[in-house]
């Protein structure tokens, strides 16, 4: 079988990786990869162990193998600068990897509450396994599980710092950097040892699929969970694969701009809040009252720089900061009426497409700040979401001081 990773496309662009890292397995003159729906395939004619599509390629059931899938993983792969797994979920990636590495004592910090159901799951099939968190002491610790940037503020870690600590305890780092894809991070230089990314989101980009992908330092590991994974057939359907193929080559592009628009909006809404906050120096209009004074905070990675400790963010993050951030507003009613009444942020679940989406997390998990709203901007004008913003932002305040006269 043909190496999936092709070591010619390691040096060259992430935009050029993601669309012609997976050409030398090309083998029809199809410019876009066609989609392959069977789930079965001819064997050849010498034998049934011989190569059955193109020179180098076999394919038998579409559970183990298929050529579209071949093209993702070869993609993700340079992408990532590992060895790409495909799944059918993030979290059904997520679980694979608990699996593979059976940990006793997993330290876990702030998460997608996804995970910690995952981690749950694995708790019963695996008794007496411990969760403590990511900045307990690691004595005994055999598994590191750190999300960076965090879901939902997009806040991000110290990647580096927290894989010394997991290696001198003896213990793996697993890095979801789902929030942060290629080209935003690259976890495996700051030392993780495996990569997770939840690839419904910015991997996807068109919130049309379902998908998860685990990326290993080594080839060796990548077959022992695709065996596994042919086994238990938590892998993605032909059409899941093909529509993440077409999604990866327009990844750099879309995270890019998503990026720079989320990073300009932020501070938007942060000079919002500020300049409703009475000073010595500054005493605010009743303009900047109307669009500031029930922002109680912002989130983002961008707003960590000027914080102390966080000299590691422009090292880790030299091309910019993933695209969703988290608004704080005074009390839930003032956060449920924003999120319902922006008109080009949709109020659904779920991030990292070309649209914006405003969620409120409490409706999905009861642990989370009932006042949050998490923003994943799409790829909107910056002026239009801005100009969003303003009029939402200004329609809150009527309705406040009409409730008050009520």
């Amino acid at each position: 079988m043909v190496e999936i990773k092709n070591p010619l496309y390691n040096a060259v662009a992430p935009s050029t990786q993601s669309i012609h890292a997976d050409s030398h397995l090309r083998v029809t003159s199809d410019v876009t990869a066609p989609i392959t729906v069977s789930t079965t395939f001819e064997y050849a004619k010498t034998s049934v162990d011989a190569c059955n599509y193109g020179p180098d390629q076999r394919y038998v059931y579409s559970r183990e193998g298929t050529p579209v899938l071949t093209k993702v993983e070869a993609t993700l792969s340079t992408l990532c600068e590992g060895h790409a797994v495909v799944y059918g979920s993030g979290l059904t990636a997520a679980y694979a990897v608990l699996i593979e590495h059976r940990p006793k004592k997993i330290a876990l910090g702030d998460c997608y509450f996804g995970i910690r159901e995952v981690v749950k799951q694995y708790q019963r099939l695996v008794p007496g396994v411990q969760v403590v968190g990511l900045e307990c002491s690691y004595e005994k610790v055999d598994m590191v599980w750190l999300e960076s940037p965090i879901n939902p503020t997009g806040e991000v870690k110290d990647i580096g710092s927290y894989a010394l600590r997991a290696h001198a305890a003896g213990a793996i780092l697993v890095v979801d950097a789902t929030l942060a894809p290629p080209p935003l991070s690259y976890p495996f230089r700051q030392g993780a040892d495996i990569v997770v990314h939840s690839a419904t989101k910015y991997m996807g980009g068109h919130s049309d699929l379902l998908a998860g992908i685990v990326v290993t330092k080594s080839a060796k590991s990548a077959e022992t969970l695709r065996h596994a994974r042919y086994i238990l057939g938590t892998g993605t359907g032909n059409l899941e694969c093909w529509l993440l193929l077409r999604s990866l080559r327009t990844l750099t592009v879309r995270i890019r701009q998503q990026s720079q628009t989320a990073s300009r909006i932020v501070a938007l809404l942060e000079g919002h809040r500020r300049s409703a906050i009475h000073s010595a120096c500054h005493t605010p209009t009743a303009h900047e009252l109307k669009l500031g004074s029930r922002i109680a905070s912002v989130s983002h990675a961008s707003l960590q720089l000027c914080a102390t400790n966080c000299s590691f963010i422009e090292n880790q993050h030299p091309e910019g900061f993933g695209a969703v951030f988290a608004i704080r507003f005074k009390c839930k009613d003032t956060a449920l009426f924003v999120a319902r009444h922006l008109g080009l942020h949709r109020f659904a679940t779920s991030l990292g497409g070309v649209e914006s989406l405003v969620d409120w997390r409490h409706g999905w998990d009861a642990t989370a700040d009932p006042t949050l709203l998490r923003v994943s901007v799409g790829l909107e004008g910056f002026d239009d979401l801005a100009r969003d913003w303003a009029q939402t932002l200004l329609a809150l305040n009527d309705h406040m001081v009409a409730q008050a006269k009520i």
